[in-house]
């Protein structure tokens, strides 16, 4: 057998900020800024929300699916967060889009007012 690694569709996106500022400057990107800022909502706060809610439920010791289930709910949940985000998390990622590129682009406006008197 070869050593070959599985890469599943539903494994959890990580999208740290120096990635959504990477895809702000480069529009051409085949994700836009806008989708990082949805998967950010969706991996960060729909996630979370379902799995504080997952946490809140009792599990019955001879129904208990072990760690297959546990494995199973988790990426579910992962599909139900991406869902969620894409159909109802304008509200979260909309602002929060809106805000780093007004953001951004204050920094682009100081950046070309400066004057390299060096050069």
């Amino acid at each position: 057998m070869s050593n070959s690694t599985i890469s599943s569709p539903l494994a959890t996106p990580q999208y740290p900020v120096s990635q959504l500022t990477e895809k702000a400057a480069k529009p051409d990107s085949s994700m836009t800024t806008k989708e990082a800022f949805q998967k950010f909502v969706a991996s960060t706060f729909y996630k979370q929300m379902l799995k504080a809610l997952r946490s809140t439920q009792q599990t019955v010791q001879y129904m208990d699916g072990g760690q297959a289930e546990q494995a199973f709910r988790s990426q579910l949940d992962q599909q139900i967060s991406e869902d969620l985000a894409e159909n109802h998390g304008a509200a979260f990622s909309d602002s929060l889009y809106d805000r780093f590129q007004n953001n951004l682009d204050t920094k682009r406006a100081q950046a070309g007012s400066q004057i390299n008197y060096l050069a």
